[in-house]
């Protein structure tokens, strides 16, 4: 599984992401790295599709996805299950995800190493 948390290095919450990351990795059983991708200018945020600060995708899929959002230097926010906004996503996001991922890979005939 390809793994990818990008960032933007004035916001904090990636660490705590990354943390999330591997949390819901293990939770689920899937062994992956994680590749980090730090973004600096709005040349790369439009390359790598960088709606803001923390960026999640697990096989291409994001974690609570933003398309109406400009690509752009900037922190970002998850809308939880219960309503509330977070820097972070909840592990049950990550963690459904990464099923969807894992789904996907069923369907396609994708290898999950």
């Amino acid at each position: 599984m390809r793994v990818q948390l990008l960032y933007y290095p004035d916001c904090p919450s990636h660490e705590r992401a990354l943390e999330l990351v591997y949390e819901a990795l293990q939770a689920e059983g899937v062994r992956a790295d994680v590749e980090v991708v730090r973004i600096e200018t709005d040349e790369e945020a439009e390359r790598y599709r960088f709606v803001g600060s923390p960026t999640i995708r697990f096989n291409s899929i994001e974690v609570d996805p933003q398309p109406q959002l400009p690509y752009r230097l900037t922190c970002r926010t998850f809308l939880r299950e219960d309503g509330r906004l977070s820097p972070v996503p909840s592990l049950t996001m990550l963690r459904e995800t990464i099923r969807k991922a894992m789904e996907e890979e069923e369907e396609h005939g994708i290898g999950t190493g």
